[in-house]
């Protein structure tokens, strides 16, 4: 899955725009983290070196209660 991308980014949406593609059978999530390696992916791209990100408590009990972990990747651009 995927979810748009967004100028600025929103990750809240862009999370929940991936989760609502999914179901929200807790037993099939759970039978699939206890199989797999479960995570969403982010790549971020920072104009600034002093950007920052934030994820909601709601967006975060989502990605808890389906047992998937976060990984960020982040890029500075460095023009300087």
């Amino acid at each position: 899955m995927k979810a748009e991308r967004r100028e600025p980014g929103d990750f809240d949406a862009q999370i929940s725009e991936i989760l609502d593609q999914l179901t929200d059978d807790m037993s099939i999530w759970q039978d699939l983290t206890s199989r797999f390696r479960a995570y969403v992916f982010c790549g971020l791209f920072m104009e600034e070196g002093n950007e920052g990100i934030s994820l909601s408590n709601g967006t975060l009990q989502r990605l808890a209660e389906r047992g998937l972990t976060i990984d960020f990747d982040i890029y500075v651009s460095s023009d300087e």
